[in-house]
C-alpha cells in the first residue's frame, strides 16, 4: 500500500473516521491474527486479542501519532495483550500442563488436525484425576492448584511430609502415564 494513502487513513482514524478505521482493520486484522496465534496457540484467544486491540485503537485514536508506524503501534498493543493473557494462564496449573502437552506441541508445528483445545485438555485432566486415590487427588490439588507447600499440606492433613511427597509423586506418575505429557512445571516444587 502506498505510504501516503496509509498515512491518510491513520490521520482520518485519528480524526474519528470510522470508515478509515474499518479500512485499517481490513488491512491488518488477518496478519495480526496470525501473529497472535503464533504467540497464544489458541484461535479463540487470538480472535479476542485482535478484537480487543482494535477496540483499544479506536478508543485511543486521538493520541495516535500518524508520523509513527501504525503497524508497530498495533502489534505492540496486541503483543502486550497476548502477554497479559499468557500470564493469567501461567497461574493456572492445567494450562501449564497443556503447554507441555503433545497437543500444544503439535499445534505449534501446524498440525491443526491433531490439536485439542485447552478446554478439552482440562476435561481430560479432570477425568484422569478421578483415577487417583482420594488422598492423591487432594494432595495434587492442594500442591499444584492451590499452591500449598509440602509442609502446609502435611500440617493441614496431619500427615508426615514424607507421606505427602510420596502421595504427590504417585499422583504425578499416574497423570504422566495417563496423559503422556511433559510435566516440567509440576516439578518446580521439588
Amino acid at each position: 500500500m502506498n505510504l501516503e494513502i496509509h498515512m491518510k487513513l491513520v490521520k482520518n482514524l485519528k480524526s474519528g473516521s470510522y470508515e478509515d478505521f474499518n479500512k485499517l482493520y481490513t488491512i491488518y486484522a488477518d496478519m495480526l491474527y496470525h501473529f497472535i496465534l503464533g504467540l497464544t496457540k489458541s484461535p479463540t484467544e487470538a480472535e479476542d486479542i485482535v478484537q480487543d486491540t482494535f477496540l483499544r485503537i479506536w478508543q485511543s485514536r486521538e493520541s495516535i501519532n500518524p508520523d509513527l508506524s501504525f503497524k508497530t503501534y498495533l502489534y505492540t498493543i496486541a503483543r502486550n495483550q497476548a502477554i497479559d493473557v499468557l500470564r493469567k494462564h501461567v497461574e493456572n496449573v492445567a494450562f501449564e500442563e497443556y503447554i507441555c502437552s503433545e497437543a500444544f506441541q503439535e499445534h505449534s508445528e501446524n498440525d491443526v488436525e491433531k490439536n485439542i483445545s485447552f478446554d478439552e485438555f482440562k476435561d481430560k485432566l479432570s477425568k484422569v484425576k478421578e483415577k487417583l486415590t482420594p488422598r492423591q487427588k487432594l494432595v495434587f490439588e492442594m500442591s499444584r492448584e492451590k499452591g500449598y507447600s509440602i509442609s502446609m499440606i502435611a500440617e493441614e492433613l496431619q500427615l508426615s511430609e514424607k507421606t505427602i511427597k510420596n502421595q504427590l509423586t504417585q499422583a504425578l506418575k499416574i497423570l504422566r502415564e495417563e496423559l503422556a505429557y511433559c510435566f516440567i512445571f509440576l516439578f518446580l516444587l521439588f
